[in-house]
């Protein structure tokens, strides 16, 4: 790419990263190992629970969280529509229905209004999917709700590593496992992985034999030097999910250096709320939180205007814009599967489904990279105006 290009999203990797996969591939083990053993150890350290278990994605580590409810095909779970569609994938591979939410105008986070509409409805909930969206944790009201109703809450954590609530930082405690990402996007990066949090020893355990197709041991606890025997079963089913060691040494350097790139990312997140405070965008959520993982800067485009024609002028200045997300309800599968809203509707997501515009936002952007960028989306949305 071009130098005076700003791109959406750049991993924020250095010689300390390739250094530790460096070592990882001449180890003599690259698959998983002592170094993802290594990570999921610190990682439990650091968000403060009793388990992680590392997985090949956030998808996966979601899969592994619906799996281990054991629901009866055809129960309905409910997921907001402002999401990634691997949320509702994850429900729909273990042949659940997923059940479309929307979501708060403020933090594009489920709705609890919405989501108590569900749970009291006649067919009501088995399960839920609350996704922490940008960074930003769901509201205590979402965990009392399912409490309440007795419906086990998954963490789709995606954006929120780092991310704190009224239990600390978000890590599962009090919920049924919350999944994390470390995709090339993510506030930390193996370039694809992921993994799952959880105080419930059950579910550790669960998550470690369906990472790899429901066998009771890894190729590591069978193969190690000190190994005492080779047998094996399967005890259910699973995946092949598992986190080589070469990814899982990128991801320890980038534990260690997470929260320097956290304050990071803060520092830019306000520098855009300043140069944007008279530019006709509403940002998301409108004030900052002080609790957010900062994962994304989304901003809520005016009334009327075309997000399409604004993103090509952002790049044909030489600057990558994203969308985050299309809403599940507006893709034709998800129709025609009968995948449809509850009972309160989507009326939140869909009158902002053609205005919410994803700023670039990572560590490795300049103050003066931020700056040409909110120089340049004003300039796009005054010129969108002008026409």
């Amino acid at each position: 790419m071009a130098d005076d290009v700003i791109r959406f999203s750049e991993p924020d990797v250095g010689e300390d990263e390739v250094a530790a996969a460096g070592r990882a591939l001449l180890s003599g083990w690259i698959t998983t190992g002592e170094e993802c053993l290594a990570l999921e150890a610190e990682l439990a350290e650091f968000l403060g629970v009793d388990h992680v278990v590392a997985v090949s994605s956030c998808t996966a580590a979601l899969e592994i969280a619906v799996a281990h409810l054991d629901l009866p095909r055809g129960s309905r779970i409910g997921i907001p529509t402002w999401t990634f569609v691997s949320t509702a994938m994850a429900a729909v591979h273990r042949g659940l229905v997923p059940v479309l939410l929307d979501v708060e105008a403020d933090s594009m986070n489920l709705c609890p209004e919405s989501l108590s509409a569900a749970l009291h409805s006649s067919e009501g909930l088995d399960a839920v999917i609350a996704v922490h969206f940008a960074g930003i944790a769901v509201s205590e009201t979402i965990h009392h709700l399912c409490s309440s109703a007795g419906v086990p809450l998954i963490e789709d954590a995606a954006h929120a590593l780092g991310s704190t609530d009224f239990r600390g930082l978000v890590g599962g405690s009090g919920t049924a496992g919350c999944c994390y990402s470390f995709y090339a996007t993510k506030n930390l990066t193996s370039a694809e992985g992921g993994a799952i949090a959880t105080d419930d020893e059950r579910l550790a355990d669960f998550a470690r034999s369906f990472r790899l197709h429901g066998l009771s041991k890894d190729a590591w606890a069978r193969y190690r030097p000190d190994a005492r025997t080779l047998d094996y079963d399967v005890v259910g089913d699973g995946l092949k999910a598992n986190l080589p060691d070469v990814l899982a040494a990128v991801a320890r350097v980038q534990l260690r250096r997470f929260n320097q790139m956290q304050t990071r990312r803060r520092e830019i997140v306000t520098q855009y709320r300043r140069l944007l405070d008279n530019c006709p965008v509403r940002f998301v959520p409108a004030e900052l939180n002080p609790n957010s993982a900062d994962h994304l800067f989304v901003v809520i485009l005016p009334h009327g205007a075309d997000r399409a024609a604004i993103q090509a002028d952002l790049k044909n200045r030489g600057i990558g814009t994203s969308v985050h997300f299309r809403p599940l309800h507006t893709f034709e599968w998800f129709a025609t599967q009968g995948f449809g809203p509850g009972p309160s509707g989507l009326p939140v997501a869909g009158r902002l489904a053609e205005r919410a515009l994803s700023l670039p936002l990572h560590p490795r952007l300049s103050d003066s990279d931020v700056t040409r960028v909110c120089d340049a989306l004003s300039t796009a949305i005054d010129s969108e105006h002008a026409a």
